[in-house]
């Protein structure tokens, strides 16, 4: 990493005080009640300082998705250097993302705002290329464990035209599970709770199905589980065990 200068570190804890502020202001109002002039005001910076930094304030919404996705590919990387099978490699990823959005709900919410066609149209392109290219980044982890598991053996090769299909098949679950629960309906009175575990024992069966080695009947699933939650995501699995208690 080059070392930065005076002014180039202030200019970074400048945009970062904003993006707090922004997210704040989505968590408390939501996001019609996010304007420039009020994060400038909240802030204590002129508006067009905060136009220095962000030319919209849908592009400061897509800002914060980009952060995000930085953090879960910051945690993905992490996961492929775990000491274990491709199986548990890839496991360990479905367990990050759940985990993260469990403790960081506005994450994914925001990344449902900037997919608004409404607000999409509005956000530049520049950044829209950057969240684009950060998405392919964190899909590209999760192909090459795949592959990884198909090299080793773990998976049948006759799976190597569908890796894409796998992927996708593991992300729409995780992916449609986080928007399920933050959304008003009640879960925990329809008998579907803790939604992190459920999703964790929905993942084995679906890998159980390519008969991806080593099964989840010669696993302690609950060990795993709990192993990789600790090594990865420490503080959050304690907090949401703790929630879940």
């Amino acid at each position: 990493m080059p070392i930065l200068t005076r002014k180039q570190r202030e200019l970074l804890q400048r945009e970062e005080l904003i993006l707090d502020t922004a997210q704040t202001m989505l968590h408390q109002h939501g996001y019609n009640y996010l304007t420039m002039d009020r994060i400038a005001e909240t802030v204590e910076y002129s508006k067009g300082t905060i136009y220095n930094h962000f030319s919209s304030k849908e592009d400061i919404v897509c800002s914060l998705c980009c952060r995000h996705i930085r953090n879960l590919i910051e945690i993905f990387e992490r996961a492929c250097q775990m000491e274990g099978s491709t199986r548990e490699r890839y496991s360990a990823i479905g367990i990050a993302y759940s985990l993260h959005h469990q403790l960081h709900p506005m994450d994914s919410q925001n990344i449902q705002t900037v997919k608004n066609n409404a607000v999409r149209v509005k956000v530049s392109k520049g950044k829209l290329s950057e969240m684009e290219w950060l998405e392919q980044k964190i899909a590209k982890i999760a192909h090459n464990i795949v592959q990884q598991a198909i090299d080793a053996g773990d998976l049948d090769a006759r799976y190597q035209d569908h890796i894409s299909t796998i992927v996708f098949g593991c992300w729409s679950m995780h992916y449609g599970a986080t928007l399920l629960n933050q959304s008003d309906i009640p879960l925990d009175e329809l008998g579907f709770s803790p939604v992190v575990k459920m999703l964790w024992e929905n993942t084995n069966i679906y890998l159980d199905g390519y008969q991806w080695q080593p099964l989840s009947s010669t696993m302690d699933t609950d060990r795993l589980f709990d192993k990789i939650s600790s090594l990865l995501l420490h503080d959050e699995a304690t907090y949401i065990n703790k929630k879940s208690a």
